[in-house]
């Protein structure tokens, strides 16, 4: 392995930039995607968020979002909103991608091992597309513990790393290491006091091997050796057809760590082939693009949302996750991000501020009127529910009309077109 640290000289830069950014703003019409073809031939039109039917379900169980008091934001967290990033498939293009989703992304991916040469060229299209690098970094080919922490190789990336001298994310080691949880707690541990020490703008991200993580997992390294948790959120497809409902394994794992931590979702896919089959479900993936995106807008503290756009991310490789090859799925996340709330831009140095909490125990939507679990106001907010209250599906709930000419000083409203109750906007 080459002892060199990589530093772009200003020369060196001068030469490069205006390369990269001639070709990123002078863009091509693109060529028509190949894809696999067909079994059933289906028209191609743009669905809009606007007239996008979300299902009957959503006029019923809503959830409930309330105010905390002024929290230390972690390493790039945003005040309010969600970064897009995609996890690209080989030699993709950033420029293509983001031409195709017709808004710039935040985060792209890059995976590597501890001992591989730091991919100089695709950060500089990172830097040509204002976009933050986010590496994934495995162990190295031949790592055994027995050998000890392999601390010359991890000085000499973060060296290497810290020399572009850029905000980066770091999600080290994610599931799939091998290793025991205080082995690998006592690495997590050391590569980030590296980091700090060469490379002091990168965010040490933590990927959870389930959903069913807590802070109490005995692979988490802890709250101050953290900056970022992340979660994976891939719908595969079963012989039938249908798909996991990924968003409510989601909710506990973002309980769990909402107080303490901003969560990205590392990656989240959809299926719209499988291997199982071998059909092609470009409809039911348009429906559950647009219902996905809109329900994770509801869970405050996801910072970053990471498309993986390959096939080849599902551990049984059995599925087909990338939008970009196919244009009906290309236009519904590109309606889908087009809104405010998906981020192009990374935020630095946000001051400790109010944050968002999705309560728990979720709400109602019946006839017109919105409601609150009784739960909500007694666990959650400490405050004393109104006498009057009625039964929904066994459960004791508040109208939110009833609660506010209760308490006064309590700001309760209900959002119809997020479907979502807010208490104390």
């Amino acid at each position: 392995m080459k002892k060199r640290i990589v530093r772009l000289t200003i020369l060196s830069m001068l030469i490069v930039f205006p390369m990269l950014t001639g070709c990123m703003f002078d863009i091509p019409t693109p060529t028509e995607a190949t894809t696999r073809s067909r079994m059933v031939d289906e028209p191609l039109q743009r669905v809009g968020a606007e007239t996008y039917d979300y299902g009957e379900e959503l006029n019923e169980i809503i959830p409930v979002l309330f105010r905390t008091g002024n929290v230390p934001r972690a390493k790039y967290e945003p005040l309010e909103g969600a970064y897009l990033g995609a996890w690209l498939d080989g030699d993709e293009s950033l420029r293509m991608f983001e031409y195709q989703a017709e808004k710039r992304h935040t985060v792209y991916v890059h995976e590597m091992r501890i001992g591989d040469d730091v991919p100089t060229n695709w950060i500089l299209h990172c830097i040509a597309a204002m976009a933050t690098p986010l590496f994934v970094i495995h162990p190295m080919s031949s790592y055994d513990m027995d050998y000890g922490i392999p601390a010359e190789e991890l000085i000499y990336l973060a060296r290497q790393l810290g020399s572009f001298n850029l905000p980066m994310f770091i999600a080290f080691h994610p599931p799939g290491h091998g290793m025991a949880p205080a082995e690998f707690n006592n690495l997590f541990r050391y590569a980030r006091s590296v980091f700090l020490l060469h490379a002091p703008q990168a965010a040490f991200v933590w990927v959870a091997p389930n959903t069913e993580a807590t802070p109490q997992s005995p692979f988490y390294p802890g709250h101050d050796a953290v900056d970022w948790v992340g979660a994976s959120l891939l719908a595969g497809r079963c012989k039938e057809g249908k798909t996991p409902d990924i968003l409510a394994k989601f909710e506990p794992f973002h309980n769990a760590f909402q107080a303490h931590k901003p969560i990205m979702i590392l990656p989240l896919g959809i299926s719209h082939f499988s291997r199982g089959d071998y059909n092609f479900r470009i409809s039911e993936t348009v429906a559950e693009l647009h219902q996905t995106y809109e329900a994770l807008r509801n869970f405050p503290r996801v910072g970053l949302i990471v498309y993986a756009d390959s096939f080849s991310l599902s551990p049984s490789t059995q599925d087909d996750f990338s939008i970009s090859g196919e244009s009906r799925l290309m236009n519904a996340y590109r309606d889908v991000v087009a809104c405010e709330h998906f981020l192009s831009r990374l935020e630095t140095n946000v001051p400790p501020s109010p944050i968002w909490v999705r309560s728990e125990f979720l709400g109602y939507y019946r006839e017109g009127d919105a409601y609150v679990n009784i739960r909500t106001l007694e666990n959650e907010l400490r405050i004393a529910p109104p006498r009057q209250q009625e039964e929904i599906n066994g459960q004791n709930y508040a109208n939110i009309q009833v609660i506010s000419s209760y308490n006064n000083s309590l700001n309760i409203s209900f959002c119809a077109y997020r479907r979502v109750i807010f208490v104390g906007a």
